[in-house]
């Protein structure tokens, strides 16, 4: 990711935002900010909170998960 963060920023996402940085899909960032904010809050790979009944991800988590996943948005083939 081109995408510099410095450590001590606090970057909170909506799912919109994220989908827009990063190039997922809005319903995929959902659906892993559910499943995350499932989990207890010392195993979540990515930080998750609620917000006016909408998940926020904690962007540098989100973006070192993309980064080893490696999973991403996949060019249409033509």
């Amino acid at each position: 990711m081109a995408i510099e963060i410095k450590p001590d920023q606090e970057i909170w996402v909506m799912t919109t935002e994220g989908s827009e940085i990063t190039g997922y899909n809005r319903r995929y960032l959902e659906q892993l900010a559910k499943k995350n904010s499932m989990l207890p809050e010392n195993e979540r790979p990515i930080k998750v909170r609620m917000r006016s009944h909408r998940h926020e991800l904690w962007l540098p988590d989100l973006l070192r998960y993309i980064d080893e996943i490696g999973w991403g948005p996949h060019q249409n083939k033509k």
